[in-house]
């Protein structure tokens, strides 16, 4: 993530006395300690920002083997300073000051929308905003050379805290991670004034909170000797700004501790609520394809949240196709009612909007949308993805062409054990190969593929165990006067599985029993009994050494494999 991202994700500040260093990399001691924490027990650890905690917490870390030194996490080994207080004026109707916060401090705006204006920009904000959703607030230039908001433009630096200033009151308030000019993306975001200028020195902004209720701004401007009301963008130092700490909400520092686990995300999934027209209708399927869309942007790595015209041009044509019959594809009914599952999220609909805002309003706003961190972050692990798949599909669409959504989705490599292999076009090679068939000598044609790296000694091993006798069935075939047997991975290693190439994801399995193993039709229940997927006999138990460990979440995947493709073919 870079520490930046690290710190902010889990509410931390930088290092100010002890560094953890490891290699060329330096990273904040306690924040490490903290978050190892909440890995290992399960709660993010507490510590405060005195030295003897700080003393504490590299204690701990030398002792387990960490080299910490003393020093703090600054520019050039620099001491981090503490954060000094810039109060922000939200701005009035007249420079859309309601408009502009909304948009681009409280909803955030969308990095695919500033792609062609951010130039230099472009990696420092992909860094800082992981989610491609970026906080931004800007200002407009002064002609004077040591006023007010010149000084601020001047002395404000990333690490300080930003309160925003609206109507007598403090509303909000928000963290400095990034300063720079630039008037193309100003424009973009906010366009001009009625003067014509724009608001080209901007702050990219993190650790963002909502004020419950409006601070009454009269005693902390009075204490900072700043007259009211505020007209002008204003800095005061670290030390004035503990002076007024008492009179500003604590600072919320959210807790990462897991809230959502695999269970609880199945769970939601199984429960979701599919809206229906009327009793007498089977439930719309909207919110279930739209799910299964957010999972396969999962498997292939994109970013959780997508702009809606993405999400309409994607989703669309699939609620068209695999709704229920007669409801009509609309796509903004999954996009906005998902909210209420707890494992989505919106940006950009205003709650002026509506209960449902029309398509037209979502052309115009742009808003974006998908899975929670959370959500997205438990879906990375191949197993919980491939259950929430299955819990979908058993749940919601039962009665659908499951197989047909998967492979429009892009998972279709879940027909089998062992996926699709690397650079597999679904059916165009089977096309190719019809087309090129004429009469006379096979033809050829030259291609170019990528194929997975198999361990053969792995294979090797897991046949002499056997000495290869099927696990399944006891089998020993000969073939060319030679023992002959199949190594089947059991979590196989094409996309979306993603296995490991190792001896605990392997079976040793006679070449029948191996076609069954991948064709999802066998399976080895949690007892390690061998079972027929659609008649659930019994076939003996699974035959395993001493010295084969065989990992029992891989035999779970697999498991669950079978039961999704169980469903698919009814």
């Amino acid at each position: 993530m870079g520490r930046e991202t690290f710190r902010r994700q889990h509410g931390f500040g930088p290092a100010t006395t002890y560094e953890l260093v490891l290699g060329r990399d330096r990273f904040d001691s306690k924040a490490i300690a903290a978050v190892a924490h909440l890995y290992s027990v399960g709660t993010l650890l507490s510590t405060d920002d005195s030295d003897e905690d700080a003393h504490t917490v590299a204690h701990r870390l030398r002792a387990l083997g960490f080299t910490v030194q003393e020093g703090a996490a600054g520019t050039n080994d620099e001491p981090a300073a503490a954060p000094q207080l810039v109060l922000q004026p939200r701005g009035g109707a007249r420079d859309r000051g309601p408009q502009n916060f909304a948009k681009s401090v409280h909803d955030g705006v969308h990095l695919d929308t500033l792609g062609h204006v951010l130039g230099e920009h472009a990696g420092t904000l992909t860094s800082l905003y992981p989610d491609g959703v970026a906080r931004l607030w800007g200002s407009t230039p002064t002609t004077q050379a040591n006023n007010e908001k010149a000084r601020a433009l001047r002395g404000r630096r990333v690490g300080d805290d930003v309160l925003f200033y609206a109507e007598n009151h403090f509303i909000a308030r928000a963290r400095i991670l990034h300063l720079f000019d630039s008037s193309l993306v100003a424009r973009e975001v906010w366009d001009t004034d009625q003067d014509g200028s724009t608001w080209e020195h901007i702050m990219a902004l993190g650790d963002y909170e909502k004020f419950p209720d409006p601070v009454l701004a009269a005693p902390v401007l009075r204490s900072l000797n700043v007259p009211a009301p505020l007209r002008s963008l204003t800095l005061r130092s670290a030390d004035s700004y503990r002076g007024v700490a008492p009179l500003l909400p604590a600072r919320h520092r959210p807790s990462p501790s897991p809230s959502l686990t695999p269970d609880t995300l199945l769970e939601r999934l199984r429960s979701l609520r599919a809206r229906r027209r009327s009793e007498a209708t089977a439930p719309s399927r909207h919110q279930a394809i739209s799910l299964l869309w957010a999972v396969s942007r999962a498997a292939a790595g994109k970013p959780r949240l997508a702009p809606w015209d993405v999400f309409r041009s994607e989703v669309g044509p699939l609620l068209t196709d695999f709704g229920i019959s007669g409801s009509r594809g609309t796509a903004e009914y999954p996009f906005l009612y998902l909210r209420d599952s707890g494992l989505w999220e919106v940006h950009g609909v205003t709650d002026e909007a509506g209960p449902m805002p029309q398509p037209g309003a979502f052309d115009v706003a742009q808003p974006v949308a998908g899975l929670t961190y959370e959500s997205a972050d438990l879906l990375k692990n191949p197993l919980t993805r491939l259950e929430a798949v299955a819990a979908l599909c058993s749940t919601q669409l039962n009665d659908a062409d499951q197989r047909n959504v998967l492979d429009r989705l892009g998972l279709g490599g879940y027909a089998t054990a062992e996926g699709l292999p690397d650079g597999d076009d679904g059916d165009n090679g089977q096309e190719a190969a019809t087309a090129e068939r004429a009469a006379g000598p096979t033809a050829r044609r030259k291609t170019t593929t990528s194929r997975l790296i198999r361990n053969p000694a792995i294979v090797s091993k897991v046949k002499e165990l056997y000495e290869h006798a099927c696990q399944v069935c006891g089998e020993c075939l000969q073939y060319k006067h030679m023992a002959y047997s199949e190594a089947a991975h059991i979590r196989g290693l094409g996309s979306p599985h993603d296995g490991p190439d190792e001896l605990s994801n392997l079976l040793c399995l006679c070449p029948n029993h191996h076609v069954l193993f991948d064709g999802l039709e066998i399976y080895v229940d949690a007892d390690g009994t061998v079972k027929n997927i659609h008649t659930r006999a019994s076939l003996g138990r699974l035959n395993v050494t001493a010295e084969h460990r065989i990992d029992e979440a891989y035999l779970r995947y697999h498991r669950t494999l079978c039961e999704l493709n169980s469903m698919a073919r009814k």
